[in-house]
């Protein structure tokens, strides 16, 4: 069997709001106003095992969003980390050391800010430099979708956009004072509409690579989702989520 569970956690450092969110065009206006900069960090790693053997990368970065307007953005990311999995201690969790072009990795991180825009709830486009390498922007790919949280209102918590498509999801609010203030996502991604594990892009931490279209069709996905929001200003203040992918072909569970 093969199991990759991927994580990645943001953790807001700084948040500068006072403007009202009243009729903002888009689902990220709400979160991020206009004209205000956020700072996060942002880690996140993909292990997977097979036959108590455990191999993979983790990454780390302090992660910049600017918006100099309403619904435009502008992405930086720096001091980011390259390591991988070296060996596992004496309870089977792994041990990370430094991968190998770490220092090549944190430079191509940094080299470019990515600019982006988005249309409603869902519509992001990219804008990024002629010479942005492919991994490179995947990564930063992974973290916009990240930080684009989902729509946070009862009647369209049933299906809901995401990068994988429109998945059917499970909403739990734990904490509500005057909005949800803490909220808990759980989606089947494999019943998702556009669900297709066969593209970088489609992981939202951006580390699953490409393999041929009939073994993707032997995976059954799951993602669970944590979020945290501001209660007056409504940005996030916290995420963490978690994907199993499982290559059925190896299990008999």
């Amino acid at each position: 069997m093969v199991d990759n569970k991927l994580c990645l956690l943001l953790l807001l450092t700084v948040a500068m709001s006072k403007a009202q969110d009243e009729g903002a065009p888009c689902l990220m206006a709400k979160r991020y106003k206009p004209f205000n900069k956020y700072e996060y960090f942002y880690e996140t790693e993909s292990l997977n095992a097979l036959n108590g053997a455990v191999n993979g990368p983790k990454a780390s970065c302090k992660v910049e969003i600017a918006a100099p307007g309403t619904c435009s953005f502008i992405v930086r990311t720096t001091d980011c980390t390259l390591s991988e999995v070296i060996d596992v201690d004496a309870d089977g969790k792994p041990v990370f050391g430094a991968a190998a072009g770490a220092e090549d990795f944190k430079t191509a991180m940094e080299r470019r800010p990515l600019k982006f825009t988005v249309e409603g709830d869902d519509d992001i486009k990219l804008f990024p430099e002629e010479d942005e390498l492919i991994n490179i922007l995947n990564i930063k790919r992974g973290i916009i979708s990240a930080l684009a949280v989902p729509v946070l209102e009862e009647d369209r918590n049933e299906d809901m956009p995401t990068i994988y498509g429109l998945c059917k999801t499970d909403y739990v609010v734990n904490t509500r004072e005057d909005v949800a203030t803490e909220v808990t996502l759980r989606r089947d991604l494999s019943d998702c509409d556009k669900f297709r594990p066969v593209e970088d892009h489609t992981s939202p931490l951006a580390l699953i690579s490409g393999m041929n279209y009939p073994l993707a069709q032997l995976i059954r996905s799951n993602q669970t989702c944590n979020y945290k929001f501001n209660n007056e200003q409504h940005h996030m203040t916290s995420g963490t989520c978690t994907e199993k992918h499982v290559l059925a072909l190896f299990s008999h569970k």
